[in-house]
């Protein structure tokens, strides 16, 4: 579970996968589900995400992504300002953290997410397939692709995002 602090709220991320449609044995029940394309007929991630004030729920909702699944950790997630920018599958989520609204939702690796960072005004996201950069409000700044996936099984990090450049490790091991 990720954990974030915003004015007098906590903001919790976690997974949720047990969840399912139309099941009256969900443990949550949410205000407002948010899908990714075509998930409803294929879900495969499913983020819950919690609106807590003084020890008490106020709003929720979930997101839900097909594709490669994903899970939430240190950097699934990313608060920025007023909004909470997530990786769920092969998508972006921006949900706006007041109302837990969405602002957008962007798909844009074919495979799936797996990390999110901030640089400068924007968001470089670590994707199986490919690493993109875009705007606060989805925009692809640039995206680059290689010849593997950017996946490790030698258990080093794949990905390093540094001052001035990206060092990147694909499934074959070549930087």
């Amino acid at each position: 579970m990720n954990k974030y602090f915003y004015k007098n709220f906590t903001v919790e991320v976690f997974n949720d996968s047990t969840f399912s449609f139309n099941s009256n044995d969900n443990l949550q029940v949410y205000e407002n589900i948010y899908f990714g394309d075509d998930t409803e007929e294929y879900p495969t991630s499913k983020h819950g995400i919690k609106l807590i004030s003084n020890d008490k729920e106020i709003n929720n909702c979930l997101i839900i992504g097909s594709s490669g699944a994903t899970t939430i950790h240190p950097n699934s997630s990313i608060l920025d300002n007023d909004n909470i920018l997530i990786c769920c599958s092969d998508s972006v989520f921006s949900i706006s953290i007041v109302d837990l609204k969405l602002n957008w939702v962007k798909k844009l690796d074919m495979a799936t997410y797996i990390k999110i960072f901030k640089i400068e005004n924007d968001f470089v996201i670590h994707g199986e397939l490919e690493i993109t950069r875009i705007d606060k409000v989805g925009n692809i700044i640039w995206q680059f692709g290689g010849s593997d996936i950017f996946v490790s099984l030698d258990g080093e990090d794949s990905f390093q995002l540094n001052d001035n450049h990206i060092v990147l490790k694909d499934f074959t091991g070549t930087s």
